[in-house]
C-alpha cells in the first residue's frame, strides 16, 4: 500500500462504515463529504505549491478505487471535481487559472451539469448563455448532475448561439435549484439529480469556450474515474466473499467439506472472484499509466502526438475488461452461500446494482465496436462523446 493511500485509510474506513445503512435509509453523505474535505482528499491532486497533496494520476486512481471499495457512491460523486482540477492544472498559465486553483485550494468542491433530456440534437445543447443588460445569464435544465448536491461550484455546459462553452457557477447563486430526484437502482447516493438555472449571472472569467481548448485526455479521465469506482467494487466483492465464508457455520449434506471455508468448491469460487478483481486492477493501472504519459507531455510542453490516442485506446480496452470482470464477479459472489447470502442486511446485491449502473453510463458495446474499427481500419477513437436526440 502506497504512503498516500495509507494516509487516507482511516478516513476512508470512517466514511465507509455506514454505507449500507446510508443507502437503506437514503441518507445523503453530506457529513462524509465534509470529513473527506477536512482530511485534504478533495485537494489531493493540487500541486503542493497551490496547497494540495501533489498526488500523481496513479495515486489518485488508486485512492478512488480504495474509496469505492468502501462506498462507490463517494468515488463517483467526485468525478467532475477531480476532472475539473485536472483540466485546470493542464490549462495554460493565466490569472484566471490561478484564481481557479486558489478556489480549489480553499476546499471548494466542483459538481457537474452537462447532460440534458431535451429536444437538442447530439452535439448541441438547450441550455443557453446569453447577454442581457450587460450580463451573461445562464438558463437551462440539466440531468444526471452527479455530485452537484454536495458541491460549492458546478461546471455547466451551455450554448451561446455561436459556440459551446463551459461555465462555472456557485451552487448557492440565486436562480440555481438542485433536486434530489435520481431514481436509479444503483449508485443512489451520488446526488445525480436535476439542476436548473434560471437567468443565473456568470462572471466573464468563469467562461471557457470549448473551441479554444487544446486536445486533451479529459474524456479518458472522466471515464477512468468510473472504472476506478467499478474496480473498487470488485475489491469489495472479494472482501465480502471472504468475510461471509469465514464466518459461515451452516453447510449442505452434499457439500464437499465439513465447513464452507474448507470446501474446495467454495474456495475455487473465491479464487475466481479474486482473479477477476486482479484483472480489473491490472486494466485500470495500464490505462492510468497511459493517462500519466499524456499528462507529463502536456505539463512539460512536449510534443507527443501518440499520447492522447494511446490513452483513449487504453481506456476503451480497460472498460471492456473491467466491466464484465466485476459484473460477472457480482453474480458469482452468491455461489459462496445459500439463501442467507441474499439477506437484505448484507446487501450483497448492491455490488451488481452499483456496477451495472456505472457501466450503463457509457455503453461498452459501442466502445468494443470503436476498438474493433480502430484495429481493422485504424480509425481514431473519439476523445469526447455526447448524448441527444437522433
Amino acid at each position: 500500500m502506497s504512503a498516500i493511500v495509507e494516509r487516507f485509510r482511516d478516513v476512508f474506513d470512517e466514511v465507509g462504515k455506514d454505507a449500507i445503512a446510508r443507502e437503506h435509509d437514503r441518507r445523503l453523505p453530506f457529513a462524509e463529504i465534509e470529513l473527506l474535505r477536512e482530511s485534504g482528499f478533495t485537494r489531493v491532486t493540487l500541486p503542493e505549491r497551490h496547497g494540495g497533496g501533489g498526488a500523481t494520476h496513479p495515486e489518485l486512481f488508486e485512492l478512488l478505487a480504495e474509496l469505492a471499495r468502501r462506498d462507490p457512491n463517494l468515488a463517483q460523486l467526485f468525478r467532475s471535481h477531480f476532472s475539473y482540477i485536472d483540466r485546470t492544472i493542464h490549462a495554460p498559465e493565466s490569472p484566471e487559472r490561478e484564481a481557479r486553483l486558489a478556489r480549489l485550494a480553499g476546499g471548494a468542491i466542483v459538481g457537474n451539469a452537462s447532460h440534458e433530456k431535451s429536444a437538442a440534437k447530439v452535439g448541441t445543447l438547450s441550455t443557453r448563455l446569453e447577454a442581457s443588460a450587460g450580463l451573461q445569464l445562464l438558463t437551462g435544465t440539466k440531468y444526471y448532475s452527479t455530485g452537484t448536491l454536495f458541491a460549492d461550484l458546478v461546471a455547466v455546459s451551455a450554448d451561446t448561439g455561436d459556440d459551446l462553452v463551459g461555465v462555472l457557477v456557485e451552487t448557492d447563486s440565486p436562480g440555481v435549484t438542485r433536486v434530489d430526484d435520481w431514481t436509479g437502482f444503483g449508485q443512489r447516493m451520488t446526488g445525480s439529480g436535476t439542476t436548473t438555472f434560471d437567468a443565473v449571472p456568470v462572471a466573464p472569467d468563469d467562461i471557457v469556450r470549448y473551441g479554444t481548448r487544446s486536445p486533451s485526455h479529459g474524456g479518458s479521465f472522466v471515464q477512468l474515474v468510473l472504472l476506478a469506482a467499478v474496480t473498487g467494487i470488485g475489491r469489495a466483492i472479494v472482501d465480502d466473499a471472504g468475510d461471509f465464508v469465514r464466518t459461515r457455520t451452516r453447510t449442505y449434506s452434499h457439500g464437499s467439506a465439513p465447513t464452507a471455508k474448507q470446501d474446495p468448491i467454495i474456495q475455487e469460487v473465491v479464487g475466481d472472484l479474486s482473479a477477476r478483481s486482479f484483472a480489473a486492477d491490472s486494466a485500470l493501472a495500464a490505462a492510468v499509466a497511459a493517462l500519466d504519459r499524456s499528462s507529463r507531455a502536456i505539463l512539460e510542453n512536449r510534443d507527443d502526438p501518440e499520447a492522447i490516442p494511446a490513452v483513449e485506446l487504453a481506456t476503451a480496452r480497460a472498460q471492456l475488461v473491467i466491466l464484465p470482470a466485476v459484473l460477472d464477479a457480482a453474480t458469482a459472489l452468491f455461489e459462496v452461500g445459500g439463501a442467507s447470502a441474499v439477506d437484505t442486511g448484507l446487501a450483497l446485491d448492491r455490488h451488481w446494482r452499483n456496477a451495472r449502473t456505472i457501466a450503463s453510463h457509457n455503453p461498452a458495446r459501442f466502445k468494443a465496436r470503436a476498438v474493433g474499427d480502430h484495429v481493422i481500419n485504424r480509425t481514431p477513437i473519439d476523445s469526447w462523446w455526447s448524448t441527444g436526440e437522433a
